[in-house]
């Protein structure tokens, strides 16, 4: 199934790194001054983390793919759609884990690259 941000093609092995571990629950407790244990829950709709991973020996990008992320990283407040296997979100950079994207050549002055891809849907 097809994998997309934006208007790149991603490719097929890309990974998500935590799509099986997002639940969409959370909740906070409290202590009453009685001592009572008190559970607000709740769900979450948005802010789903979304990691991206081009492993080695797994996945990996091109220099004219890691160009393409870079570029709309440093789109402050944008969002994109995330097409993923039938699914679409709307998502943006997680520029506040930095580097919201960050990439490293498999070899020096190679045009393949692995590297991990920081969003959260909005």
């Amino acid at each position: 199934m097809a994998k997309q941000l934006g208007t790149l093609v991603l490719p097929d092995s890309l990974e998500w790194a935590e799509e099986h571990a997002t639940h969409g629950v959370a909740q906070s407790t409290a202590r009453t001054l009685g001592g009572a244990h008190v559970v607000f829950p709740r769900s979450l709709s948005k802010g789903r983390d979304i990691t991206l991973e081009a492993r080695d020996r797994v996945c990996w990008l091109t220099q004219a793919d890691v160009d393409a992320i870079l570029a709309m990283a440093t789109q402050a407040g944008s969002t994109f759609a995330l097409i993923w296997e039938g699914q679409t979100f709307t998502v943006m950079f997680r520029h506040e884990e930095s580097p919201a994207a960050a990439f490293e050549p498999l070899f020096p002055h190679g045009d393949q690259y692995i590297g991990r891809i920081k969003l959260v849907s909005v």
